[in-house]
């Protein structure tokens, strides 16, 4: 067996030498430091000598935020020269006449090589003409004229609500010369302006759902244009990738004019960016999130952002939303939801959800009732939850997975004469996810056996068909809503969590419950297989030669009660007779 009790050490990311490490960082990252994709994207679309066939659009996905479009766009403004393009229009009575711009201050020159906008319409993104009630004639340029010569970056949302806006965009573009045009056909342009050259590169950005729109409205400019994602997370293989992520760090409190971040703090902001990427492998490279946590810590800070304002930070957000959290574990501390910390139970087990509510900040982790009872029958599994329609599709692939291990191992050469019944007790909503199909068919084996699981631990995991346990979602926060229960019902020392082996890498506990883990009075264990946890909850091996075994156990109760249902009944008997 490869079962795994965890040390401490190994329930946390490794933080003891990061003030060390740190000492001497004098990196310089920036946004694109650290997104070499886009990077090498953003090199074809602004080449230091540029061609008429080079590409004119990027798409990129990434979040539509302020801060995202600056970082962009000031990373874009160093890859690129001045910006001197430009054009100036002369009106004269109702003729107007086009030449090159002579300076910056000529109304329709370029006023940067790069510009960004989030929100556009009509008259900002193309200009317009304007006729004052004297007769006189002004154009007013847009933002395809103060970026002409260079890049302009806008958001993808707010163009697909306006598709003629982005067709007329895509096409000025293409053709590289810009015509004016009236919003209104009923009322077309009472002058004729010539049109201007135009020399423009578009980069679009959006989430995954927006660039998904774009592909079912334009297929064909989907497909050519280049295409770059801004990366969520940094692989850390070595000590250097941390001081890089380090030094971004330090990067975005100088850009967003907040204190320096000193050495001590980062170890923290470490361990909280690994609770948020899940995986002690990844750090968050998200300029809003890091934002926030810098920001956060910047208000308690005094000089510079410490461990302590760091921690402090944390904690008041914890506590500001943790409204709905103390509402959750008060129905279980009050007895309201029955959660058994303390017991043996046949047919009973503990398993462990994440609750997300629509418009609430964090994920909610819960200790969750499942029961199992079994009875004659034909081999009907039945999952309550999905024949009351409260089971999503996933839940009941992970349930029909649970019944296909049992026929496998059970109904080899005859029908199974039992059939199950298993529910997730007090649940009233529905239940989503195959996290619980490990506690499922360990609940199923305790009541087939007849042997009593270990209330003091919780199971999360899921499982395939042949019984191997699989990673699963949500770990940190499952772990913390079962040791909030245990730590009100009282700490035995043999409390703990039982999680698949695959999950150790997702593991950044709190220091509260790493201390208990620490002192003997919690523990998290690892394994890899169904017969693993089943030892670890019942005392009794899956399968063995030599002593009493779960499988012989539900082997000779299967025999018994094909024996009684061949058995005549009484009233048979006595017609016989």
């Amino acid at each position: 067996m490869t079962i795994k009790q965890l040390s401490w050490q190994e329930t946390q990311p490794n933080l003891e030498h990061i003030s060390s490490l740190l000492q001497d960082l004098t990196l310089e990252t920036d946004l694109l430091t650290l997104q070499p994709r886009v990077q090498s994207t953003l090199s074809l679309l602004c080449p230091e000598v540029r061609k008429p066939y080079h590409p004119k659009f990027m798409l990129l996905k990434a979040p539509e935020s302020q801060l995202v479009f600056s970082l962009l766009n000031n990373s874009i403004k160093s890859m690129l020269p001045a910006n001197d393009y430009g054009f100036a229009y002369h009106i004269y009575e109702r003729k107007v006449t086009l030449a090159p711009a002579k300076s910056k201050q000529d109304n329709f020159s370029a006023i940067d090589n790069c510009l960004f906008s989030s929100l556009v319409d009509n008259e900002n993104l193309f200009g317009c003409l304007r006729q004052p009630e004297d007769d006189t004639f002004k154009l007013q340029p847009g933002l395809v004229h103060n970026a002409n010569g260079g890049v302009l970056i806008l958001g993808l949302r707010t163009l697909l609500s306006q598709p003629a806006i982005w067709l007329r965009l895509k096409n000025m573009v293409l053709s590289s010369e810009y015509q004016w045009f009236s919003t209104d056909d009923s009322n077309p342009l009472p002058i004729t302006i010539p049109p201007m050259p135009l020399d423009l590169r578009i980069i679009l950005v959006g989430d995954r759902l927006s660039m998904a729109d774009l592909q079912d409205f334009d297929p064909e400019f989907y497909d050519s244009a280049l295409y770059a994602e801004l990366e969520n997370d940094l692989l850390v293989k070595s000590d250097e990738d941390i001081k890089k992520w380090s030094s971004y760090l330090r990067f975005l409190a100088n850009y967003q004019q907040l204190p320096p971040i000193d050495n001590t703090a980062f170890s923290e902001l470490i361990k909280e960016g690994v609770k948020y990427t899940e995986d002690q492998s990844y750090l968050p490279l998200s300029p809003d999130w890091l934002n926030t946590q810098l920001t956060n810590a910047a208000q308690i800070a005094e000089n510079a952002i410490d461990l302590v304002a760091v921690k402090n930070a944390i904690a008041q957000k914890n506590w500001r939303e943790s409204y709905l959290v103390d509402r959750f574990r008060d129905a279980i501390f009050t007895n309201q939801i029955i959660i058994n910390t303390q017991e043996q139970i046949i047919g009973q087990i503990n398993g462990l959800s994440v609750i997300e509510y629509p418009g609430y900040p964090k994920a909610i982790g819960e200790p969750t009732r499942l029961s199992c009872l079994i009875h004659f029958g034909d081999g009907e599994f039945i999952d309550i939850e999905r024949k009351n329609e409260l089971a999503g599709n996933i839940h009941s692939k992970g349930m029909m997975i649970m019944q296909s291990f049992i026929t496998a191992e059970f109904a080899i050469t005859h029908q199974l004469p039992f059939s199950a019944s298993l529910v997730f007790e007090q649940s009233y909503n529905e239940v989503d996810g195959d996290s619980a199909s490990l506690a499922g068919l360990c609940v199923l084996i305790s009541a087939l056996a007849g042997q009593p699981i270990d209330q003091q631990l919780a199971v999360t995991g899921s499982v395939d068909q042949f019984g191997r346990v699989q990673a699963i979602g949500g770990v940190n926060d499952k772990i913390a809503g079962f040791f909030a229960v245990c730590q009100h019902q009282g700490l035995t020392g043999q409390q703990g969590v039982i999680i698949p082996s695959s999950n150790q890498r997702h593991l950044c506990l709190s220091d509260e419950i790493v201390e208990a883990i620490k002192n003997g009075k919690f523990s998290i264990w690892t394994v890899d297989n169904v017969t693993q946890a089943l030892y670890l909850l019942t005392g009794i091996p899956y399968r063995d030669d030599t002593t009493i075994s779960l499988y012989k156990l539900i082997q000779t109760r299967i025999q018994l009660m094909m024996n009684q249902e061949r058995r005549p009944t009484g009233w048979f008997n006595k017609w016989r007779k």
